[in-house]
Formats: structure tokens, C-alpha cells, sequence
């Protein structure tokens, strides 16, 4: 079973589009939300612009298999050197889970780390998230 989140909204961004925000506080450690994916017809290795700014590697890693979209607020989340909460695969249920690295305040936007220099390589426009 997957539970819908109750603690984060979606709203505009200061710093891109939309964003993922705290609704109520979120604690280091918590589950901020579990998002099923969807696979794209995309071989490994191939190149394609296919949901390009908006797909993930499945599992999360090295050593994916698959490119994905994240569904629920996924592919809201912004991106930041210093984030606040990291996402990771789980492989059995076939979902992506985005955890609070540390206390999330009301109103405060949730980001992530894309990844390195490597991810904005593949024909991505790089956003400067200070």
C-alpha cells in the first residue's frame, strides 16, 4: 500500500516554476512522499529528449535499468546544491521515496539533488539554485 502525503502543497516557486512545499512540519527522516513511476520507452543507453527535465534512472544508482517518470509531485521537486530532502528507489514496490534530510518548516520548499555535473551534460538547462 502507498500512502498519499498529507504534510506538502504545490505552489510557485521562487526559484523555478512550480515547487513542493511543507504544509505542517516535517521531521529529519520522515517520509514526505512514496510516488509510483512509469517507464519510458527509452533503451538504455539511447539518446532521446523524451521527458528529458522530468525523468529519473530506475533503480536509483549506478547501475539503473530504466528510464521513468515519477508520478504524484515527483517531478516538482526542485533541484539544490544544499538540499533539504533526497529521494532514493525501492526496488519491490517499484516506487520512488522522498525522505527529509533534516526538519522541514511550514512553508519552507523541498529540494533535492539532481546530481553532478554529469546529469546536466545531457541536454538539460542547468538552473543555479543558491
Amino acid at each position: 500500500m502507498i500512502q498519499l502525503p498529507t504534510k506538502i502543497y504545490v505552489d510557485n516557486s521562487p526559484v523555478h516554476g512550480l515547487g513542493v512545499f511543507a504544509k505542517e512540519k516535517i521531521n529529519e527522516g520522515e517520509l514526505i512522499e512514496e510516488c509510483t513511476i512509469l517507464t519510458l520507452p527509452i533503451q538504455k543507453g539511447e539518446d532521446s529528449n523524451l521527458f528529458i527535465d522530468y525523468r529519473f534512472n530506475f533503480p536509483s544508482g549506478l547501475e539503473w535499468e530504466e528510464q521513468v517518470l515519477v508520478m504524484g509531485c515527483g517531478g516538482i521537486y526542485n533541484h539544490s546544491n544544499t538540499p533539504n530532502a533526497h529521494w532514493y528507489s525501492n526496488n519491490e514496490k517499484r516506487t520512488f521515496c522522498f525522505v527529509a534530510l533534516r526538519d522541514i518548516e511550514v512553508g519552507e520548499e523541498i529540494f533535492t539533488f539532481y546530481g553532478d555535473e554529469s546529469y546536466w551534460n545531457d541536454g538539460r538547462t542547468y538552473i543555479d539554485v543558491k
